[in-house]
């Protein structure tokens, strides 16, 4: 049975028109490095890039009364707002859309297009709770702000599919170096790196990210 790949942030045709291999002898072995890549990258980026199927709730803390830091939200289709002003667990107050503004604003960050929501902003009369009452004091640790949406990103960037099919083709070119170093004539001992391909990483810079709080 052929390796299945999940969640993949390239394709194994891109992976094996950049190798120009064109029989079917490695799929399994490509698939699994493309696999491992994606998951190398989603880890060193502090996020993924797939979007999620459905909506679903997340928690997050804000220390802020006027802006929550969010994980990527591919939507705003769907997207629900809701504060625990009491510290009590119950989320008590929907916010309108009018409430608040997402960010970045026309999804450009960066000069680059197609960011997801990462920010979310107060713009009228309600605000986001920093703690939840005498109980829950500073430094603001509980997670007051829930938030159901569509996450992930509303499509791979191009710079992160190039990332993931030079890392994929490392990664399977790896299994030719199973002590991490591999002998050439001309250089002698090469040794392969605990990184990612520096081609990948210049390629992902602009893509990293800080973690959230999250609940």
């Amino acid at each position: 049975m052929a390796y299945s790949i999940t969640n993949g942030l390239c394709t194994l045709a891109d992976v094996k028109a950049a190798l120009n291999i064109t029989d079917t002898h490695d799929d399994d072995r490509i698939s699994l490095a493309i696999d491992a890549a994606s998951r190398l990258i989603e880890a060193r980026c502090n996020r993924r890039f797939w979007q999620d199927a459905t909506v679903s709730t997340r928690k997050f803390v804000s220390n802020d009364p006027w802006l929550v830091e969010t994980d990527d939200i591919s939507t705003t289709v769907g997207l629900i707002v809701e504060t625990d002003y009491a510290g009590d667990g119950t989320f008590g107050t929907t916010w309108d859309a009018l409430d608040y503004q997402t960010e970045p604003i026309n999804g450009i960050m960066q000069g680059l297009e197609g960011w997801p929501v990462t920010k979310i902003r107060a713009i009228r009369s309600l605000y986001f709770p920093v703690w939840g009452g005498i109980s829950y004091p500073k430094p603001y640790t509980q997670a007051l702000v829930r938030i159901t949406a569509k996450w992930g990103w509303p499509s791979i960037p191009t710079q992160v599919v190039k990332a993931a099919v030079v890392q994929s083709i490392s990664l399977f070119r790896a299994d030719d170096t199973p002590f991490g170093a591999t002998p050439f004539a001309e250089t002698g001992i090469v040794r392969m790196k605990n990184a990612l391909h520096p081609t990948a990483e210049l390629l992902l810079t602009p893509y990293r990210e800080d973690p959230v709080l999250v609940a």
